[in-house]
């Protein structure tokens, strides 16, 4: 990968507010689940149903629109909110993925 490619990619991660989590998304407990919910949106309140609906990191990477409207995400435009936070975390992911292959830290 061009340098300077693998250079942005890491400097648009630095202003990420979960660039410094340890490990994957997908390996959350429900409990970090509940702490990055309750970040996103200043209540407990997602949080809350995070913990009742026991969603952990892989199922919060899969949720979707129909799912967070049948859990009481209401209204529409908070479910929207939050699927965009949702994206760009998967996004994250997907980056961190991908620079740890091309930096050589992935192991074969």
């Amino acid at each position: 990968m061009d340098t300077r490619v693998q250079d942005g990619a890491e400097a648009l991660l630095e202003g990420c507010p979960m660039a410094e989590v340890s490990r994957p998304a997908g390996q959350w407990t429900v409990a970090e689940v509940g702490a990055w919910l309750a970040a996103r949106s200043g209540t407990r309140e997602l949080a809350e149903l995070a913990q009742e609906h026991a969603v952990s990191g892989r199922v919060l990477l899969r949720l979707t629109e129909g799912t967070l409207r049948r859990m009481g995400v209401a209204p529409w435009s908070r479910r929207r909110e939050l699927l965009r936070e949702l994206l760009r975390l998967r996004l994250q992911q997907e980056l961190e993925e991908l620079l740890s292959i091309v930096g050589g830290e992935h192991p074969p």
